[in-house]
């Protein structure tokens, strides 16, 4: 399956046009995804703290931000390296591309709308689309509901999205569906049932938010999830805006470059901009008790276990964990709970290769 750290292999692959690089980066399961409360939080944070800056320098990557939660709060966050070349140092309230960390907000944004009765997750998203209809060709249209969307088991294309230069406009959500962005448009590669990991079908499922609503995906998101959650710095405006603002980190190549400023009209896939402390606090209501959480992270049909709504699960000797990575050009995240332990561990990064600083980081917390 797609995701658990996969999302990056399909983004260097097309980067690089590789197929050995595709393959040998999909044999890679990532990092111990493990995650349990640590028995002194201090010894762990202080190996947080000796790790990351080697980890920065040996990798390539200026920055990065951590952040731990416990017992449902944000216990302990820190900021490492910069932001941008010459820029300002990095703090937990940073505001970087978080990728597909876009995919939990968005999969708590769309529950909301339905406990709210705007929407069902159930029915065909025929019913509910008002802008976009889709294509007759698709093996079966009338399978693809929200619930499928949100699990990766409608069937749909497009993995993920590798953003836009700033000199080109940005599409709408029909746009990019009609293939704007990625020069094809979101077809139905496969009956709905199994899992196949598409950020194509979030989009569609942003645009059966704003078209049940008639509002922007961004306000919806703000109503269900930022302001209830009181994520006061996370939002969609460094990946809408033509140019970094203020306390935006810029993104970095592998070779520690930095990028252009890319952004994405998908919303729900892959534009998201959060702080450390804003997804703290997000990844302690998702090991919360709140329904839509634990619907989030239960396991959905035709995942194999391996994916809930919005959310990746992980299965260990330790138990079981759950979240996401987040991968966006010049970017790497992630995101971990486990709600057993009441614990959550957040890493954001300005450096494509910052997969490697969070496998460091999840190494000292193991090892503390």
């Amino acid at each position: 399956m797609m995701g658990r750290w996969r999302f990056a292999a399909w983004v260097a692959a097309l980067l690089i046009g590789s197929v050995t690089v595709w393959a040998e980066m999909l044999a890679y399961d990532g990092p111990d995804m493990s995650l349990s409360r640590a028995a002194e939080l201090t010894t762990a944070t202080a190996a947080i703290n000796a790790t990351v800056p080697e980890a920065l320098a040996a990798e390539g990557v200026p920055g990065a931000a951590v952040a731990v939660v416990q017992d449902g709060a944000v216990v302990w966050s820190q900021g490492y390296g910069v932001a941008a070349p010459g820029g300002e140092a990095v703090t937990a309230s940073t505001v970087f591309q978080v990728g597909s960390i876009s995919k939990p907000i968005a999969t708590a944004t769309l529950l909301g709308l339905a406990d709210d009765g705007l929407l069902d997750v159930d029915v065909s998203v025929s019913s509910l689309l008002r802008s976009w209809r889709l294509p007759d060709d698709w093996p079966d249209p009338n399978a693809v509901t929200v619930r499928r969307l949100l699990s990766h088991t409608a069937g749909t294309s497009q993995p993920g999205y590798l953003g836009l230069d700033p000199g080109r406009t940005l599409p709408t959500t029909v746009e990019s569906l009609n293939g704007a962005t990625t020069g094809t448009a979101l077809t139905q590669k496969q009956p709905p049932g199994s899992y196949a990991y598409s950020g194509g079908g979030y989009t569609l499922a942003q645009l059966v938010a704003e078209d049940a609503t008639a509002e922007s995906f961004a306000e919806l998101a703000t109503r269900y999830v930022f302001t209830p959650i009181g994520m006061d710095s996370t939002g969609y405006a460094c990946t809408q805006n033509t140019g970094a603002g203020p306390s935006w980190a810029v993104g970095h190549d592998s070779q520690g470059e930095p990028t252009v400023h890319y952004r994405y009209a998908e919303l729900a896939a892959a534009g998201l901009c959060s702080t450390a402390d804003d997804l703290g606090r997000f990844a302690a209501w998702l090991a919360s008790d709140d329904p839509r959480a634990v619907l989030m992270r239960t396991a959905a049909k035709g995942t194999n276990g391996q994916y809930g709504l919005g959310v990746e699960l992980y299965e260990h000797d330790g138990g079981k964990t759950a979240g996401h990575q987040g991968v966006n050009r010049g970017f790497h995240a992630q995101l971990l709970i486990n709600p057993e332990d009441d614990v959550a561990l957040v890493v954001i990064t300005n450096g494509d290769n910052g997969a490697a600083v969070i496998e460091a980081i999840l190494r000292a917390w193991h090892d503390a």
